[in-house]
């Protein structure tokens, strides 16, 4: 892969972050493989410093996802325990 498909790849990557979420039809952990299967060696400072905040949006809609799973369960009162 050279420097202008990594660049494509990771403007695809960003657009397409700005519109999941963790409900979507595609796991959370499709995009992590996608991130990491690209080849690191190759990247120049501006593709890593790009990578760097796609990840961390990866990381925050994950972190997300599982405290929606972690909080207790409301009562039929619509109230938590």
């Amino acid at each position: 892969m050279n420097y202008q498909e990594l660049d494509r790849e990771i403007a695809h990557l960003e657009r397409v972050f700005e519109m999941i979420s963790a409900n979507d039809r595609i796991p959370l952990s499709y995009w992590h493989s996608r991130l990491r299967n690209l080849p690191r060696p190759m990247l120049m400072p501006i593709q890593r410093a790009r990578i760097a905040r796609l990840e961390a949006t990866l990381r925050s809609l994950t972190e997300a996802h599982e405290a929606s799973f972690a909080e207790p369960p409301l009562r039929p009162t619509g109230t938590r325990s």
